[in-house]
């Protein structure tokens, strides 16, 4: 400020409490007049006065005493406008300080010192006073200054809470915050972190249990193994260093690794640079509720395998089998490059039905056909394919509870007993339960949950489109699939195994195919392609050679079914599959059942030793049908007595048609003999060929029992 009005003067001379110039504007303009002020070149129009008048003058006018006065209070104003400024960089300076060098306890006592001196710089510089002067004002009265008695203790960093302080205190305060900065104003800790015993070790072997003991007894067990004459440690000493462990450390033995993991970090992986189809990620999953199987009817858990693509959620394909095994996977694979586009990476677990020489054979493997990158994540990592865990948790959990036949983990243990109950009493009287969901039931249900899901909005998608949207949104940008070719789709996805021709024969699966221009290749190595659904003909093709690979060559021909010496019709590689499990299966219940007879074998033995000889005399022959009872009335003797035949029939077919036509009649024995009939696939369809209602004999039967 160089130019001042005269109400500026009157009002600086209130201010500063100065008798050389007059204390109100009007005594102002008469000195100014006096003195002639307005007709020197020190006199100016005010800046926005409009006219005469509204005048301002330079300060160097003013007496010296005024000047001097005036120039003070201006120095006073930026030495505080700098402190403040200072004092606002110091605290962010201190807010940024790594929390990890001081305790609470240390900061505390920091920010109380470090607010103190502030007060005492705020105090001196807004009185223009000394230091000296300033502390010498703090410690005669704190609350001057704003600051509590509280904050004082806290500062004083006693075992005491004495709320006051010594000067030579203050002094050292200010020399640590000048010297070194704020941090130095922390107290030192009271004790050095010591270094933990190697005997704590020694005893941490003991808890580090996957049993999980408790301290105590630990430490017992570390007692027990200690030479007598070493002082064992005692349970406080063992507390407090436990206590020094991490959450991680502390757990480490008692908890595998998996667990463990559970409390480590982990990578967040982001999937917003990526495009459809850059990654298909797939795994199999059991369902959680029986179904009618699709042979014979029986309760069983279906397999699915579901395929996801990771850049949009969206399941772009899903296939349902007995088992993970290659044949579902491929069959999904399948569905989802024709109805997709072929993916870059098809990442996946290590599961047999993930890892074989279907997939990965450089030949004849499909993902190396198709040009297809197959990844696999690390064992026992199942976190890192969580977007294909949490489509299994979002789609087949909820739906797996929509049938009575759920038998999850939160499902009522009495429910899921009784529908077990239920369904098995049904199919063991009927050979069907109305409980059990066939399986064309489940297929149109799983069709739909997931039609639902990628129609739903996904928290995971920008603005919480849904995985179709969001698949929808990348082709309008430009984004084209890959896709496959109608003329190159039963190829591509048709598996190859190597064999080698016989007099224009290849054996495959105990089935024979024949075809002439097989040949001119007797006895070299081809490459077989076949259907899992049609075992009618295979594909043969030519082995090529280059750089020392082999190569898949050109089609030779379509060879045709011929016949073989174990089966009339054909083996399909699914049906091959099928009966290798059910061989499978029925040797380990005979071998089950060779074991419950090996235990009854001593009972039976025990038995026949303890029982009583009997000596049987040869009974008399009867010499008449007629057995006397009285004089006067015969009675003809039972095997006299002519008993109606019971009638027979030449076929189940027969005995079923007959039931439906005389219900009334039947027997106890018939019943138990069309109950089996019913539990048997091949006995219903000889039924419906014979023109019998096969549910009309089921109500028959349920209604009977």
């Amino acid at each position: 400020m160089t130019y001042m009005t005269a109400q500026e003067i009157a009002d600086a001379a209130v201010r500063l409490k100065l008798k050389v110039m007059p204390q109100t504007k009007r005594g102002v303009q008469e000195r100014i007049k006096a003195l002639e002020w307005d007709k020197t070149h020190h006199c100016k129009p005010r800046p926005g006065s409009i006219g005469g008048g509204g005048l301002e003058y330079h300060i160097s006018l003013l007496p010296d005493t005024m000047q001097a006065a005036l120039q003070a209070e201006l120095s006073r104003e930026i030495v505080i406008a700098d402190q403040q400024v200072r004092k606002a960089k110091e605290i962010a300076k201190r807010e940024a300080l790594s929390t990890n060098a001081l305790t609470a306890r240390q900061r505390e006592v920091m920010n109380a010192r470090s607010a103190i001196l502030s007060a005492i710089e705020v105090h001196q510089i807004s009185n223009g006073m000394s230091q000296r002067q300033s502390i010498q004002h703090f410690l005669a009265d704190p609350s001057l200054f704003d600051i509590s008695g509280s904050m004082i203790v806290r500062a004083n960093d006693r075992a005491t809470a004495k709320a006051s302080l010594s000067r030579s205190t203050i002094y050292e305060w200010f020399k640590l915050r000048d010297g070194r900065g704020v941090v130095a104003l922390a107290p030192l800790p009271t004790k050095e972190k010591q270094e933990i015993p190697s005997w704590f070790w020694q005893f941490f072997r003991f808890y580090a249990q996957p049993q999980k003991p408790c301290l105590t007894d630990a430490l017992n067990n570390y007692h027990k193994a200690l030479p007598a004459h070493i002082m064992p440690p005692n349970y406080d000493q063992v507390r407090r260093l436990m206590a020094r462990l991490g959450n991680v450390e502390k757990h480490r033995g008692r908890e595998g690794h998996l667990t463990l993991k559970s409390r480590q970090a982990y990578v967040m992986r982001s999937t917003a640079d990526l495009l459809p189809t850059c990654v298909y990620t797939a795994d199999g999953k059991t369902f959680d509720a029986e179904i009618a199987h699709p042979i014979h009817g029986q309760p069983f858990r279906p397999e699915i395998t579901s395929i996801v693509d990771v850049a949009t959620r969206r399941c772009v394909g899903f296939s349902f089998g007995l088992a993970e095994n290659t044949i579902g996977v491929v069959d999904a694979l399948r569905h989802a490059c024709e109805q997709n586009g072929i993916c870059a990476i098809f990442y996946v677990d290590r599961g047999p039905g993930f890892k074989n020489d279907v997939l990965d054979n450089q030949l004849t493997g499909i993902t190396e056909r198709l040009g297809i990158t197959k990844l696999h994540s690390l064992p026992q990592n199942s976190q890192a394919r969580g977007i294909i865990e949490r489509f299994n948790g979002s789609v087949w959990n909820p739906l797996s509870k929509e049938f009575d036949t759920y038998i999850g983990a939160d499902m009522d243990r009495q429910a899921r007993q009784r529908s077990f109950k239920e369904t098995r009493r049904d199919m063991k009287q009927i050979g069907t339960s109305r409980r059990l969901p066939s399986w064309q039931e489940f297929i149109i249900a799983c069709k739909n949950a997931v039609a639902s899901y990628n129609a739903k909005p996904h928290a995971a998608l920008p603005d919480g489109m849904s995985p179709d949207q969001y698949w929808q949104y990348h082709v309008s940008t430009g984004f084209e699939t890959v896709p496959v070719l109608e003329a190159e789709s039963n190829d591509l996805f048709r598996p190859y195994v190597k064999r080698r021709t016989r007099r224009a024969l290849i054996e495959f699966l105990t089935n024979s195919y024949f075809h002439l221009a097989l040949e001119e290749f007797d006895g070299d190595d081809v490459l077989v392609g076949y259907d899992i659904h049609d075992a009618t003909k295979v594909w043969v093709r030519e082995i090529d050679w280059k750089s020392g690979e082999e190569l898949m060559g050109r089609l030779i021909c379509v060879a045709i079914f011929a016949g073989n010496e174990e089966r009339y019709i054909p083996l399909t590689m699914e049906r091959a599959a099928i009966e290798k499990r059910a061989a499978s299966r029925a040797r380990r219940l005979n071998d089950h059942l060779a074991e419950v007879e090996a235990e009854l074998s001593p009972g039976r033995f025990l038995e026949a030793s303890s029982m009583p000889v009997i000596d049987l005399e040869p009974m008399p022959v009867p010499v008449s049908n007629v057995t006397a009872i009285s004089d006067h009335q015969p009675v003809l003797a039972p095997e006299a007595i002519d008993v109606p035949r019971r009638k027979t029939f030449a076929t189940d077919e027969e005995l079923a048609a007959w039931a439906l036509e005389n219900p009334e009649n039947l027997t106890v024995n018939q019943v138990r003999v069309l109950r089996q009939c019913l539990q048997r696939q091949t006995a219903i369809d000889l039924f419906r060929l014979s023109g019998i209602d096969v549910d009309a004999l089921r109500n028959l039967i349920r209604a009977a029992a």
